[in-house]
């Protein structure tokens, strides 16, 4: 009855999966995010693969289960590693040179032991490779620590860190069932149901150019988010703007008093977000946010 349950549940988490996917590449249109969007698809058939698997894993052989599993981890890792290289003119070289070595180097040990696993032995990954996977999980999700999207980042690095420690052989003969379907299923759940959510809620907040600016880091997290934001303030410094970048918008800056303009009407701040963002996004990704805070506001 339990494995039933479970089967259930990852079929389910695996079909939000895919509607998730299919939003984030429609999302994605007008961005420079369009490779990690392909990683995705990846990751998400991985997945479908390993639930078939999973579910039929009477005639497959527990080992390749295990690889089969490990192997959607390291994938689930793709995505979050292309967005730290999502700069238009190097968005192949990124995936070509750092994200398929990545595949290769933390699949290494798994690969050397395809033969025993196809012959009945469990996956049994050493605790350096586990440390080594976890630095990468916490190197690409930690990106997205500190966006609208933080409890979607823990619920998906929780899930899939599960996944790598119970490839460890101390696992096979403790109180812990060596079987992540359970794991992943309320993780991916949970990861898409409060992405979903907190995107829907993106659209109706903020306006303006506070707007681009938190949708940028919503979609490319605080690494680029941070770059950009340093960039716009060294500009609005040296151009003696009155206003500076702020998390929370434009704000007057500490050396002016409180300024009557009005920074959306400002042409150096145009100037200024649209060529910073320049290899990010296009100019009508940019004009969606601005023309929605203004029909907002005329609507209001």
């Amino acid at each position: 009855m339990m494995d039933v349950l479970v089967a259930a549940m990852l079929t389910f988490a695996v079909a939000v999966g895919w509607i998730g996917v299919v939003r984030l590449t429609r999302s994605v249109l007008h961005t420079s995010l369009t490779a990690a969007a392909a990683w995705a698809i990846w990751f998400q058939a991985t997945l479908t693969v390993t639930m078939i698997a999973t579910i039929a894993k009477s005639r497959v052989p527990l080992g390749i289960l295990d690889q089969l599993w490990y192997l959607t981890a390291v994938s689930a890792l793709c995505p979050f590693v292309a967005v730290l290289g999502a700069r238009r003119g190097r968005l192949l070289e990124w995936s070509c040179f750092i994200v398929l070595p990545l595949i290769v180097v933390l699949e290494w040990p798994a690969v050397a032991q395809v033969v025993r696993c196809w012959n009945g032995q469990r996956l049994d990954l050493e605790l350096p490779t586990q440390l080594g996977y976890v630095v990468v999980l916490v190197m690409g999700v930690g990106n997205f620590i500190g966006t609208r999207f933080t409890w979607s980042a823990f619920a998906c690095a929780a899930g899939w860190a599960s996944v790598v420690f119970l490839t460890h052989s101390s696992i096979e003969n403790s109180w812990m069932q060596r079987d992540p379907a359970f794991f992943v299923s309320v993780s991916q759940f949970c990861f898409w149901r409060w992405a979903f959510h907190l995107a829907d809620q993106q659209k109706q907040a903020d306006s303006g150019w506070k707007r681009v600016n938190l949708d940028f880091r919503d979609y490319f997290g605080v690494v680029w988010s941070t770059r950009v934001s340093s960039r716009i303030n060294d500009v609005a410094k040296r151009e003696q703007w009155p206003w500076m970048l702020t998390a929370n918008g434009l704000e007057s800056a500490a050396n002016h008093s409180q300024s009557t303009s009005d920074p959306q009407a400002d042409p150096r701040v145009d100037h200024a977000f649209r060529w910073l963002l320049k290899p990010f996004v296009d100019p009508e990704w940019i004009d969606e946010r601005l023309t929605t805070s203004t029909d907002r506001a005329a609507g209001g």
